[in-house]
């Protein structure tokens, strides 16, 4: 009893206040998780798409005519931006969501006090930060190498990129629910993810194509993510920018559904 006869409040009877939201607890996790190993997860893909640029645009360069009035080095950068971003966000939400799966982590998760929608934000907030982090450093590096500069209608790549970010993070969710091995994984990296990659205008103008092969061209969604950035950067593409815009944003709208669907119903429990 206190002094006033009114009951003393002890430390246990106060209700428990978090420090920080588990949303936020979760997210942070996922972005650490990658940053540990940032020589493998951030500077390998850099590396590798540079590798792409000095090979492609050095090389290979000075024996290809310019493409639309710009050189061939700078007319792949774009297409390369965004296809690592695409590759970092599907390897991470695979290897991420599929080893929970496996280690069946993914019990405790549901387990905790976050909501379905919070941990499929986590994942994806995860992702469109590798993505970022690489684009970045793609951009940081490949740019000076191609005496490239500012984007040329920099409101394009502004929204353009951002629907990339969430298609590339989504699509690496939706891989790393439905994969039952890591066979499964690399198998879904090498049938679907590089076809999609070579055949979607990343290192040629689809114009250079007979007909038939233009439209199967545009029915790549990687040519449609590539077609926004070579929009943004270099200021013209094959397609209009309205069009590029759209189809990228209708793509993240439609895979933020398909992966919603997945944690809302819990089809991803092991």
């Amino acid at each position: 009893m206190s002094s006033t006869g009114t009951p003393a409040l002890s430390a246990y009877d106060e209700s428990f206040r978090a420090e920080r939201s588990p949303f936020l607890g979760f997210l942070e996790r996922e972005v650490l998780r990658f940053l540990r190993i940032w020589r493998y997860s951030v500077v390998g893909p850099v590396l590798s798409t540079v590798l792409f640029v000095v090979v492609f645009g050095s090389a290979l360069g000075s024996h290809v005519d310019t493409i639309d009035g710009v050189g061939y080095g700078g007319f792949i950068v774009p297409g390369l931006f965004a296809q690592a971003i695409v590759n970092v966000g599907f390897f991470n939400g695979t290897t991420s969501l599929f080893e929970a799966r496996r280690d069946q982590y993914i019990n405790d998760v549901f387990a905790s006090p976050l909501r379905w929608w919070e941990i499929n934000a986590a994942l994806v907030g995860a992702g469109v930060a590798r993505g970022v982090v690489v684009g970045a450093g793609v951009l940081a590096v490949a740019l000076p190498l191609t005496h490239g500069g500012a984007p040329a209608r920099p409101v394009v790549p502004l929204f353009g990129t951002l629907g990339v970010l969430l298609v590339a993070a989504q699509i690496g969710v939706i891989a790393g629910g439905h994969a039952r091995s890591l066979d499964h994984v690399y198998a879904m990296e090498s049938i679907i993810l590089l076809p999609l990659g070579f055949l979607g205008g990343v290192f040629y103008s689809v114009h250079q194509l007979p007909p038939l092969w233009n439209y199967v061209s545009h029915l790549d969604p990687v040519f449609w993510l590539a077609q926004v950035e070579r929009i943004g950067f270099l200021g013209q593409g094959d397609v209009s920018a309205g069009w590029a815009l759209a189809v990228v944003w209708g793509l993240a709208a439609a895979l933020t559904a398909w992966s919603a669907a997945m944690f809302a119903t819990g089809r991803l429990k092991p």
